[in-house]
């Protein structure tokens, strides 16, 4: 048994609160995650968990063993740093999540090229709809689209992505296009619920920031649902430009209301603050930010 690999997998069992969750999120079975921890437990000869039918708790000894191994582990990993640092070699494991709307383009281009250049690397990929709690989910590297709240993180802004209102000309024909924020009442709307929690989008008016109340005919946390609900004449939607620019240049999806938009995004690349950062993560969140910074998929 690997002692080290086996503290590791502990330690995210006590983090994750179980051993599916764990082996889930070190790509293991579960049943190789509770081997792991039993066989440690045989080693040291004491109980570090209870476990149940229905969930795993620590033990008292197994909350001092649980907070050693953090600093035996972080240790170690400073070590590996170390002499990756002096070698120049970028080796291991990247776990990396990204929005599915630019994981599906520019995030798997860029973590293709990372790739490349990196033979010794691998990388876990997870594109989500959702936010993704990057300590609590043993992320390395994120790139998130929208506000960031949790200022414990490292943030690089990467990138501007801009939304903008568009609808199908059979839409706008049959309904009439609109001129004016105040005359969407009137209309039906496609909401993306991660950029407009409430039924309201934002506007600029006399130079002025003002809420207009919308009437949503649908609402969904996914920029492409938006673009096809569109092209479906199901009403007027606030799309990501990267996910209709084709549909605007071929005519499928008409621009409304362009000289009132207020809505823009940034996008960052996150990774959780550590006391020596391992190598291969600076190097790809190094990598993300460049490849950004060069594409002609973004705005700056």
């Amino acid at each position: 048994m690997d002692t080290l690999e086996a503290m590791r997998i502990f330690t995210r069992v006590v983090e994750q609160g179980g051993f599916t969750a764990a082996a889930r999120h070190l790509g293991i079975s579960t049943m190789l995650a509770s081997k792991y921890v039993r066989q440690l437990e045989d080693r040291i000869d004491a109980r570090l968990l209870n476990r149940t039918t229905r969930r795993v708790s620590v033990t008292e000894l197994g909350q001092i063993y649980y907070d050693r191994a953090l600093t035996i582990l972080e240790q170690m990993d400073e070590l590996q740093s170390l002499v990756s640092e002096q070698t120049g070699s970028i080796r291991g494991h990247l776990r990396v999540t990204a929005p599915r709307v630019l994981g599906e383009g520019i995030v798997v281009d860029c973590a293709n090229d990372f790739l490349k250049q990196h033979p010794e690397i691998t990388i876990d990929l997870s594109l989500e709809e959702r936010t993704v709690d990057i300590v609590q989910e043993g992320i390395d590297v994120a790139i998130r689209l929208g506000n960031l709240n949790d200022s414990s993180l490292i943030a690089r802004k990467i990138a501007r992505y801009k939304y903008l209102l568009c609808a199908s000309p059979s839409y706008l024909e049959a309904r009439g296009t609109p001129t004016h924020p105040d005359q969407l009442k009137a209309h039906d709307c496609i909401v993306g619920s991660t950029i407009s929690q409430t039924n309201q989008w934002e506007f600029i008016v006399s130079g002025q920031k003002v809420l207009q109340t919308i009437k949503p005919r649908a609402r969904v946390n996914a920029a492409e649902a938006i673009r096809k609900m569109a092209l479906e004449n199901h009403g007027i939607g606030m799309c990501l430009i990267s996910t209709v620019q084709d549909d605007l240049a071929n005519g499928r999806l008409v621009r409304v209301l362009q000289e009132f938009e207020a809505y823009d995004r940034n996008a960052y690349v996150i990774y959780p603050h550590r006391r020596h950062l391992a190598p291969r993560v600076k190097a790809f969140a190094d990598h993300v930010a460049l490849y950004f910074r060069n594409s002609d998929q973004v705005e700056h």
